[in-house]
């Protein structure tokens, strides 16, 4: 379980979010989290990640101190996706996801018959077994965004973390991606935190939702979210209105 203990995140002295007391992260969820621009989403994710941004309280990992852990053993905790996308365009598809697997390899790295078992049940499931071999800088957004997700499933950490997962792809490869990422959680026993702008997706499908409003970190079940009826505030707008029952936005 990840929890934190009254958190606040930001730059510098300056806060951007925070949450008083305990928020905890089960196992086997796929949470979204939600919220206007600058609000503290990434912000967040990386207060988890790695303590960047971290200005006060304590990130938990198996209600251990997240800074009593190696890089090593954070590694098999923790893999993240984000928007930066800091490797060499010069590898291959199947090459990146082999780097994911160095948290478990040998001192001279080499992969075992588990290691390319996992790598190519990935590839099977993300649908990029066509391109394995094609180098990094060859791929649309779109078949880049999938490749480095799967490079954060093929490092089989409990919990994975998203910044905009669901950028650079068209709307039916959206919806297919986090329902593959949703049975994933299920099925696997991972948790999987993303932040989003897809808000109907997000709703749809997601356990669990993490919302940031006017600084104040809140998480709650999907269901409790959506009967709270807090969107409309969120995302104040005379413009567009989000219709409970449908599921969908409404434009005035």
């Amino acid at each position: 379980m990840i929890r934190l203990e009254n958190i606040q995140v930001g730059y510098g002295h300056c806060v951007v979010a925070e949450h008083a007391g305990d928020l905890a992260f089960a196992k086997a969820k796929l949470i979204s989290i939600i919220g206007t621009n600058g609000s503290g989403k990434s912000t967040l994710l990386r207060a988890i990640a790695s303590g960047q941004h971290l200005i006060n309280g304590k990130v938990l990992l198996e209600n251990q101190n997240w800074r009593d852990f190696t890089t090593l053993e954070r590694s098999k905790y923790i893999s993240i996706v984000l928007t930066e996308r800091a490797f060499s365009y010069f590898l291959s598809v199947r090459e990146l996801l082999e780097l994911s697997r160095a948290p478990y390899t040998n001192y001279i790295g080499k992969l075992s018959d588990v290691d390319h078992e996992i790598i190519n049940d990935v590839l099977e499931s993300f649908d990029l077994k066509g391109l394995e071999s094609r180098r990094a800088g060859t791929l649309s957004d779109g078949q880049l965004q999938r490749v480095l997700i799967a490079r954060a499933i093929v490092q089989d950490t409990a919990y994975i973390l998203m910044d905009e997962p669901s950028s650079h792809l068209d709307i039916n490869h959206k919806a297919d991606l986090l329902l593959l990422l949703r049975d994933y959680c299920h099925e696997k026993g991972k948790t999987i935190i993303y932040a989003t702008h897809e808000i109907q997706l997000a709703l749809s499908l997601s356990d669990e939702v993490v919302s940031i409003h006017k600084g104040i970190i809140a998480h709650q079940s999907t269901f409790d979210f959506m009967a709270s009826n807090q969107l409309q505030s969120i995302f104040p707008s005379k413009n567009v209105i989000f219709e409970n029952g449908k599921m969908a936005f409404r434009f005035e």
